[in-house]
């Protein structure tokens, strides 16, 4: 048994390091209560402005119970990518992208408590050991705008032997699984941004150093399809998902040059303080709206971009 989850771990690993590969045609579920469901939440938050910050949830729903070992009412295993930015852009961010000792953004990615028996692992979080890319850059690598996320149990994995071990399930659901913290970028440009669970159903290809997701069973088989003997998961030209997903968008709004408080108009109050920024007598912090370019200063330019906010008003 541990062998076999063994396997299917590791190859969950390679998947999210891989190169961008093409996807089959595949049929989605026909029926949401008979498949796992997958689903991005972002509660009541559908519009954003650059520097909010916002949380987005991960629920998971098992699929119906076959009264058989394994299968997709027992999925134990989750690999995904959620995309969080646009075809060029990173308009998200972690929020915080304060690593732990081990590199995981404990600050920015919450598993619940209820899988606290699983193992969460945020594969491109860190850019340590001379990675190109990743979440959190350090010195001044590309800042991914996916999530490459993993979900297995148990935790603590335990040290191989002979005795058996029990691979747990996830939550029968609907549950959440976690919640990440993101941050909507200083000057981001205004626009909907997909939170999109990159999967074989919706998607002809997938990005480079991305992955399709995949979903695993208590006894290491790949569930993400409906099992087609003598092929390997999603490989059938006859395939069809087992898994149900959900995404989720949110908007963000353009910044009012000048708008401080983000209250839609700018006041003569409003204008007074970024002139106090650009002379240095405050900090930008005072006024966030009035950086429009967020090089951490405020110039002329802005101010007179500012005032005519003030006078035409911010639509």
């Amino acid at each position: 048994m541990m062998g076999r989850a063994s396997v299917l771990i590791a190859g969950v690993t390679i998947a999210l390091s891989g190169a961008g590969q093409r996807a089959l045609a595949i049929t989605a579920c026909p029926n949401a209560s008979n498949c796992a469901q997958v689903q991005v939440d972002v509660g009541s938050t559908t519009t954003v402005k650059p520097g909010d910050t916002f949380n987005v949830s991960l629920t998971f729903k098992q699929g119906p119970n076959s009264g058989q070992p394994g299968g997709i009412g027992e999925i134990a295993a989750l690999a995904q990518t959620l995309n969080i930015g646009t075809t060029s852009g990173t308009p998200l961010t972690l929020a915080s992208c304060t690593l732990d000792g081990s590199g995981f953004p404990s600050a920015d990615v919450l598993p619940d408590p209820s899988i606290s028996n699983f193992n969460v692992v945020v594969e491109n979080a860190s850019c340590a050991n001379g990675k190109t890319h990743c979440l959190c850059p350090d010195a001044g690598q590309t800042r991914d705008n996916f999530i490459n996320l993993v979900i297995y149990g148990p935790n603590p994995l335990p040290t191989p032997g002979t005795t058996p071990i029990d691979i747990p399930t996830l939550p029968a659901g609907p549950q959440t699984l976690v919640t990440f913290k993101l941050k909507v970028a200083t000057g981001a440009a205004s626009g909907d941004v997909p939170l999109h669970i990159i999967n074989q159903v919706d998607d002809q290809s997938r990005p480079q150093f991305t992955a399709f997701l995949s979903v695993g069973d208590k006894v290491a088989v790949d569930q993400t399809c409906v099992p087609v003997t003598g092929q390997p998961p999603c490989s059938a030209a006859d395939s069809v998902s087992q898994v149900a997903i959900t995404p989720a968008t949110v908007t963000i709004m353009g910044t009012c040059t000048g708008d401080c408080n983000g209250d839609g108009t700018v006041t003569v109050d409003e204008l007074i303080t970024m002139v106090n920024i650009a002379l240095g007598n405050a900090n930008v912090s005072t006024c966030v709206a009035g950086d429009a370019n967020g090089n951490g200063a405020i110039t002329i330019d802005e101010i007179v971009a500012g005032v005519n906010k003030a006078l035409h008003g911010c639509s």
